[in-house]
């Protein structure tokens, strides 16, 4: 029975040994190709990193770099054109449309004709005019005749006075309707019996564009009724919408690029002029802001939707890469070269607080220990925390 047993233990030997030989083989294999991460004791607070693992994470080392840093916030906003650009034409005075060809986008120019109205009330306005001008001549002499009658004591003082009366009357009625006459853009002083005329001109105060045409010919226009929505896009500006917190950081002056959600790739540049002094119920304020080049202006229409990006005041300070900077459980570190030995690199994980953050860099606040010449893993470092 014990030679059984001995027999047997010889075949198990040699076949545990065999396994064991292979699984140590294995495991061995398997450490040299995995990417080992080893920390020294935890009282030194260092991360051993090998030449192997910082070529095969494709590692790059750089250094704190100093100078002036300029932040950006993201806004909404919309194209406007100020009041300046925006014109209602009514009419002083009521008249019946015609002659009117205008179509909404139309461009239009400054003076140019855009309809006529017609009214007898003109008629009499011309003839009212011309009557009292008429007059007026004789009712000079007269006033300048009782002046030297009364003078010497020809005649009475109430003769100079009504003559007087009645010339200032009627010199004052002339001058009314002068005024009156040139509202409707008719020349007092070329007006002559032969050229009275029912049709008066309405002309465009700006140049620009239609927004919205509210008649049609024939149609009566009350005065002061709009008949016409005229714009002029010569200055368009920016209005964006910043929350409450955002409001002190942006002031006068400042430059900002923005582009239009369909057209990203052009990018336009504007410069605020006003900033709004109110926050409204949404808790937002509102800002305006030019255009630099005016003549980009063509490619906008008012209304449109743009994103913007303002340039905040630049500060003076510390900056990294953002990969340089890895987020552990809410804080912010980065890792420092502390020692080069054969095998690689001892590494310390430094806490740091970090800013503001600006095409792919990334502020921190500067640090004792911490110098330009601090070597710095500034890529791959978050395979290592």
């Amino acid at each position: 029975m014990k030679s059984l047993l001995f027999n047997r233990s010889l075949f198990l030997f040699p076949a545990l040994g065999a396994s064991l030989l292979f699984s140590c083989g294995e495991k061995q294999a398997s450490q040299e190709e995995g990417i080992q991460v080893t920390e020294v004791e935890e009282s030194k607070e260092l991360i051993s990193l090998s030449n192997t693992q910082f070529s095969t994470m494709e590692m790059e080392w750089g250094s704190i770099k100093t100078g002036d840093f300029s932040s950006q916030i993201t806004v909404q906003g919309t194209v406007k054109i100020p009041v300046e650009g925006m014109q209602e034409v009514s009419a002083y005075f009521g008249g019946y449309v015609s002659d009117l060809t205008l179509i909404e986008g139309q461009s239009v120019r400054q003076g140019q004709v855009l309809f006529n109205l017609e009214n007898p009330d003109f008629v009499r306005l011309q003839q009212d005019y011309l009557e009292t001008a008429s007059q007026l001549d004789y009712l000079k002499a007269e006033y300048e005749r009782q002046k030297t009658l009364f003078a010497e004591q020809i005649s009475a003082q109430k003769n100079l006075l009504k003559a007087e009366a009645d010339y200032r009357g009627a010199l004052a009625k002339s001058q009314g309707l002068k005024k009156q006459l040139s509202l409707i853009r008719i020349s007092a002083d070329q007006l002559t019996p032969e050229n009275i005329r029912s049709k008066v001109p309405v002309v465009s105060p700006i140049n620009g564009f239609v927004e919205e045409v509210h008649v049609v010919p024939g149609q009566f226009l009350p005065a002061s009724g709009k008949a016409l929505s005229l714009l002029n896009k010569d200055h368009l500006h920016i209005e964006l919408v910043l929350f409450e917190k955002d409001a002190s950081l942006i002031h006068i002056g400042q430059r900002l690029v923005f582009t239009l959600p369909d057209r990203a790739d052009q990018v336009y540049e504007a410069e605020i002029h006003v900033v709004g002094q109110t926050v409204n119920e949404q808790r937002q304020i509102n800002v305006h802001a030019d255009l630099v080049d005016e003549s980009l202006g063509k490619n906008l229409i008012p209304g449109m939707f743009v994103q913007a990006r303002v340039n905040l005041d630049s500060e003076n300070g510390w900056t990294l890469p953002e990969e340089a900077v890895t987020e552990v459980d809410g804080a912010y570190f980065i890792l420092i070269q502390k020692a080069k030995t054969e095998e690689g690199y001892e590494l310390e994980r430094i806490e740091v607080e970090p800013g503001v953050r600006n095409q792919g860099m990334i502020s921190i606040k500067p640090m004792e220990g911490i110098t330009s010449e601090t070597k710095i893993l500034v890529k791959g470092g978050f395979n290592l925390l």
